[in-house]
């Protein structure tokens, strides 16, 4: 996970000049939306107007724009998303190795050291999510913004149907009994439950 962005003062009151806005907004394509079209264009004029460090680096290792949403998430998401809590929760390492398999594939050769993957699984997999995370800070400003908006859309539609398949296999019955157990435990409640899903082989499956 890319570290948190560390802003200075008076980056810092450029930000929050936005805050109010951010908190208003009413998902997360409206947050992005502040932080594209009202944050970004002030920070950058104050980068440009001070003459500072940042005006001719805001493309290095991780965009600007992720910095951004990566800072007002971690200080202002707690109430912003209050009124969100049935959002899906993403992995954005997931969302840039599903849209950027060829450049992940391709950096984790390098990493491991091979022409072709398959020949070390183990080592492969140790190396996995730092050559997504590599592919990730490398990413353009536009294509960042192709991440994100490809996270907003499985927060709000779901996972794809072949993710939804696989998340189902290994986790559907141990979700189902941990919220059983919550809830007697809670309000001493029971349910009856009758669940149907398509598992990874593509087979209907129905458990009472």
């Amino acid at each position: 996970m890319p570290s948190k962005p560390i802003y200075g003062k008076e980056e810092k009151e450029v930000i929050k000049a936005h805050k109010r806005a951010f908190e208003e907004a009413r998902d997360t394509t409206g947050r992005d939306s502040v932080v594209r079209d009202m944050i970004l264009p002030d920070l950058l004029a104050f980068y440009n107007r001070t003459k500072h460090p940042r005006a001719t680096a805001v493309e290095g290792s991780m965009s600007i724009v992720t910095e951004l949403k990566e800072w007002t998430s971690n200080n202002w998401r707690k109430t912003a998303t209050a009124k969100d809590t049935k959002d899906l929760k993403v992995n954005v390492a997931e969302i840039v190795d599903r849209l950027f398999c060829d450049r992940v594939d391709e950096t984790l050769r390098g990493l491991v050291g091979v022409e072709e993957l398959g020949q070390d699984p183990q080592r492969e997999f140790q190396l996995q999510n730092r050559a997504i995370k590599t592919v990730r800070e490398n990413l353009s400003t536009e294509e960042m913004m192709s991440v994100n908006a490809k996270k907003v859309r499985v927060s709000t539609s779901g996972n794809p149907p072949e993710k939804q398949r696989v998340t189902a296999d290994k986790h559907g019955q141990s979700r189902i009994e941990a919220e059983d157990r919550k809830r007697f435990m809670e309000m001493g409640m029971f349910s009856l439950s009758l669940v149907a899903w398509v598992d990874s082989t593509g087979q209907f499956k129905v458990q009472a």
